[in-house]
């Protein structure tokens, strides 16, 4: 019989540092918005139990975010009530050099964060609009479209929308339950694709690091000022108690940056703020995974905003900050090493679309055999490669040999990523 255990607590490694108590507590008890999450739900050493995945999860990242640290500040020892006080220190004047700086570029810097963002993931010019800002007035993102709690919807319209479409189906407890819990696996996957968009968009925080020569023209001092800020504010999120952090989240205070998808523009425009230039490639990643990770939500618009009123959230966020870089990791290893080539990274973000487009049952049974690292979900996403790769070639084909008489049967790029699963509208 499977069970699930808690015998494996947080591994702190060779370090004295550690995460905040209650952070601590809320892994360990299962009390995080990712503990009950089917993809997670793995055995992960195959004797038939059901381990704390979450706790090795979290273990990993926060020895990461430590290890950061260190190399940027250059500190061997970063626990205790004085250490503290000397990161804040570092922080702050951090943070003001910074400013001056990108206070004096912050048109380059803009455009600098557009081309680096559609360089990375292979974009064509022709595939997203971007608007991109540099705020470097602290405190001034707008959270005013920003979900500060979740938002669950009545049962009636539970039913409504994921029920049987009958007379009789609120009067059928089997009907009533399935509704429900269809509901349940859509919020689940839309949790885990949230995770995943995080984790992917984080890298965008590093990614300063392959512009260094355009950094080191504007200031030589810039790229490590980037690292202590960055790092400094992502051991935060695991040193800062929870209750802090999502009080301070649910009220909009300390939001450093912010994206929306405005999709009323053809093609859709990527907005972005940020209140410094790592901050802004991470909203700008951001919105674009979450064009591509939309193909997840159920296709009826008011199915698809109850979900995301649920789950699209900033305390829900918080989570996603925190554990979501390693769940990315844990993704892309997943990947044929040849998917890492310059001209075929494009089809990583074939791939993300297509996958957050599978069903909840196929969804999730690929995603635990790919955070097991298992070789079936190797061979799964291989597979999934292979078919997007066949549908390239083969648009590429019907393309070439295309007239004008058949451009009416062919809607162009659209058409095309319908065939892999990605609706842009």
């Amino acid at each position: 019989m499977r069970k699930r255990i808690n015998e494996a607590p947080i591994d702190y490694g060779t370090g004295r540092e550690r995460m905040a108590s209650d952070i601590q507590k809320k892994i360990e008890d299962k009390d995080t918005p990712l503990s009950d999450n089917p993809a997670l739900d793995i055995d992960i050493d195959g004797d038939g139990v059901i381990s704390s995945f979450e706790e090795k999860i979290a273990s990993k990242r926060f020895q990461d975010v430590v290890n950061k640290v260190k190399e940027y500040t250059g500190l061997t020892d970063i626990s205790g009530k004085s250490s503290l006080n000397r990161l804040q220190s570092m922080l702050g004047q951090a943070v003001n050099k910074v400013k001056a700086i990108e206070n004096e570029n912050i048109e380059y810097l803009q455009t600098l964060a557009v081309d680096l963002v559609k360089k990375e993931m292979s974009l064509p010019d022709d595939a997203f609009q971007f608007d991109a800002k540099l705020n470097t007035g602290m405190g001034q993102v707008d959270t005013s479209k920003m979900n500060k709690q979740s938002s669950e919807p009545e049962d009636e319209d539970v039913i409504q929308q994921f029920g049987v479409k009958s007379d009789e189906a609120e009067d059928d407890l089997d009907d009533f339950m399935a509704a429900f819990e269809t509901f349940d696996m859509e919020k689940a996957k839309r949790r885990f694709i949230n995770s995943l968009i995080q984790g992917a968009s984080k890298k965008g925080h590093y990614m300063f690091a392959l512009v260094e020569d355009e950094l080191n023209r504007l200031d030589p001092s810039l790229l490590n000022l980037y690292g202590v800020l960055m790092s400094i504010a992502d051991l935060m999120y695991w040193i800062v108690p929870d209750e802090v952090t999502q009080m301070m989240s649910g009220s909009g205070e300390g939001i450093q940056g912010s994206e929306e998808v405005d999709d009323t523009t053809d093609p859709p425009t990527i907005k972005a703020v940020g209140l410094f230039f790592p901050i802004l490639i991470h909203e700008l990643l951001k919105g674009v995974y979450e064009v591509i990770g939309t193909q997840g939500l159920p296709d009826d618009p008011k199915s698809a905003e109850m979900v995301m009123s649920s789950q699209d959230t900033l305390p829900y966020e918080i989570w996603d900050l925190r554990l979501g870089p390693v769940i990315w990791e844990k993704f892309i290893e997943s990947y044929p090493d040849d998917l890492f080539q310059d001209d075929l990274r494009e089809i990583q973000n074939y791939l993300f679309g297509r996958f957050s487009s599978l069903t909840t049952s196929e969804f999730f049974e690929v995603a635990k055999e790919i955070m097991q690292g298992s070789e079936k979900g190797k061979k799964i996403v291989k597979r999934m490669v292979d078919e997007i790769n066949e549908e390239l070639r083969q648009y590429s084909y019907e393309d070439a040999m295309s007239t004008p008489d058949d451009e009416e049967d062919n809607e162009g790029f659209k058409d095309f990523l319908g065939d892999l699963g990605i609706d842009l509208s």
